[in-house]
């Protein structure tokens, strides 16, 4: 029996950075029955407020969150951290001064802020539509982050043929370090070595005395794979990469616009699969 249900954000449970309503109302029906949802997400805290109060967990205890790729542990109540994993100022110098020779934008995330550089105007709107906490800084120049605590750092490119060629390259001075995946088609994520979504899972469910095996986790990209792979049951939406279908036990009939949240909780929480 399913305990838990863990879910990425983008292109697989939100529309137009919302949850729709046929998933609030199928994670309501899932959340009556005891099962936690749990977003598992690379966006930081700050960034899914509007989220956790859609799927009624906002400021609840025993209510959690997944954050940065698995880097950020939290207990909903009171913005309580329960673990945290993140880049060293070293870590991060080295990729940033790695992503000055490339065509990408450049964003750095503590955990209170998205630091933006060689802004990409798309991207600072993306952010704005995300209600995300940011700055651009025109400076290429990041000393001034030195003190603070360092979630992750990406390189954006709506190129992903093109940012699968920076990951190549630059292979030889993460290769053992650095934790490298990539998310909606365009993003190279960089984070702290072993800090993925599968992390976050194992971490979680061992905090909450769970199996693996009794997670459910839903995504859409590489960098679900992890706890994809990880759940016992793991599933793939239909508009997902066709890597990630073939490594997972099920995939949606319907894509995430159309709930595919809602279809994996209908079949395997409210149907026979789950026992229930």
């Amino acid at each position: 029996m399913y305990k838990m249900i863990l879910s990425d954000l983008d292109e697989t449970l939100l529309v137009n950075h919302h949850v729709p309503k046929c998933n609030q109302d199928a994670i309501m029906k899932a959340r009556q029955k005891g099962i936690k949802f749990v977003p598992a997400t690379g966006r930081a805290y700050n960034m899914i407020q509007e989220i956790l109060k859609e799927i009624g967990t906002y400021q609840q205890e025993n209510e959690y969150s997944i954050c940065f790729n698995g880097g950020l542990i939290v207990e909903n109540k009171n913005d309580r951290i329960l673990h945290f994993q993140g880049l060293s100022f070293e870590q991060t110098k080295e990729l940033f001064e790695l992503g000055k020779n490339y065509d990408v934008c450049v964003m750095i995330f503590t955990l209170d802020c998205c630091y933006i550089f060689k802004a990409d105007p798309d991207e600072v709107q993306r952010k704005i539509d995300q209600k995300a906490k940011f700055e651009v800084i025109d400076e290429y120049n990041m000393d001034f982050l030195k003190d603070e605590k360092i979630a992750k750092i990406l390189f954006e490119k709506r190129d992903m043929d093109y940012l699968q060629s920076i990951k190549e390259e630059i292979y030889p001075y993460i290769d053992g370090k650095i934790c490298a995946s990539f998310s909606s088609y365009r993003y190279l994520e960089l984070n702290a070595l072993g800090v993925d979504k599968g992390y976050g899972l194992r971490w979680l469910a061992s905090y909450l005395g769970m199996k693996s095996e009794e997670v459910i986790a839903i995504g859409d990209n590489y960098n679900d794979v992890d706890m994809i792979k990880e759940a016992g049951l793991g599933v793939c939406v239909a508009g997902g990469s066709d890597e990630i279908k073939e490594m997972s036990n099920y995939i949606t009939t319907v894509d995430y616009d159309e709930g595919a949240v809602k279809e994996v909780i209908e079949k395997f929480v409210e149907g026979t699969e789950n026992g229930i």
